[in-house]
């Protein structure tokens, strides 16, 4: 493994960590919110409190610096298992930080997640700037995208659709249309970085100027509604159960995304292995993680 790899891993890495530990600052000052109003003027609370815009300095500023560089290096398949290690932080924290309690049933769950998480990024799955470009301009690639793009926003808009009807389980089903938010960010975002330079260098084509363009407004989209619910779901759910939720999307789209959109070939047979059960032990978790009762926590 050479220098450029193991840094992309490095900041992967860091990125979960940033993200996890800004999340737990934002569900702080949730539960101290809603102690005092659960309605009223939610929001307009969060945003006034130092404590929460810290949380989103580290999650969606520094969090997300150290996740698109490490996009940029390894590519979409590894980034999501690697950020993913930030469960760690979660789990303490929420215990140590936010007075949340974890049964047998969900500390199993989160050590399923976490090895689930280790062999998809065994499965060295790298993706480059090249290959990108590659696909960007193959018609039936473009095709595979855009059913992709369509059917992940469909999903999340039926379960956060769902999330209303089924009050026992709305914070788990924000938390998991969040998920299927963040694997279009995770994928959306390479043809932002492998175009970035190009496109606004004056030197793209007309396509590519679209595709960065519809780009850019597909993250802005995820990042302003995926913060927002965060804070929806922490109202009904503890961060501790929320959070790997949605992973199970988010570790399983890179799977289509490497073998359908991309069509590539793994790098090794064992590969293969590490995938599969990688997916199947992240499937596992999400209903260990999901099988709890909510009710809001103050």
């Amino acid at each position: 493994m050479d220098f450029h790899y193991l840094t992309g891993v490095a900041l992967g890495v860091v990125g979960g960590v940033l993200t996890q530990f800004g999340q737990l600052l934002e569900k702080r000052v949730v539960n101290q919110v809603r102690i005092d109003s659960r309605e009223k003027g939610f929001f307009r609370r969060l945003v006034k409190s130092p404590l929460w815009v810290s949380g989103v300095v580290f999650g969606l500023g520094g969090g997300t610096a150290a996740y698109m560089l490490a996009q940029s290096m390894i590519g979409p398949a590894l980034t999501p298992g690697l950020m993913a290690s930030g469960l760690v932080v979660l789990a303490v924290g929420s215990v140590r930080m936010n007075h949340e309690t974890l049964n047998t049933s969900e500390m199993v769950g989160i050590g399923v997640m976490i090895l689930g998480i280790l062999f998809l990024g065994l499965s060295g799955l790298a993706i480059d700037s090249s290959q990108v470009r590659t696909t960007l301009a193959d018609n039936k690639a473009l095709q595979r995208i855009a059913v992709f793009t369509v059917c992940f926003f469909l999903f999340s808009f039926g379960t956060r659709s769902l999330a209303p009807r089924i009050k026992n389980r709305r914070g788990m089903l924000i938390a998991l249309a969040n998920g299927f938010l963040a694997c279009l960010s995770d994928f959306w975002i390479n043809p932002l970085l492998a175009l970035i330079v190009i496109v606004l260098g004056g030197h793209g084509t007309l396509s590519q100027s679209i595709i960065f363009t519809i780009a850019s407004l597909i993250l802005m989209t995820t990042a302003s509604v995926i913060t927002w619910q965060n804070q929806l779901a922490f109202k009904y759910a503890q961060a501790s159960n929320v959070v790997p939720v949605a992973q199970v999307p988010i570790q399983i789209s890179p799977i289509l995304v490497y073998f359908v959109i991309f069509a590539l070939t793994p790098p090794s047979s064992i590969a293969v292995f590490y995938i599969l059960t990688g997916s199947i032990l992240t499937i596992i978790a999400g209903f260990l993680l999901g099988r709890r009762q909510e009710i809001p926590i103050d």
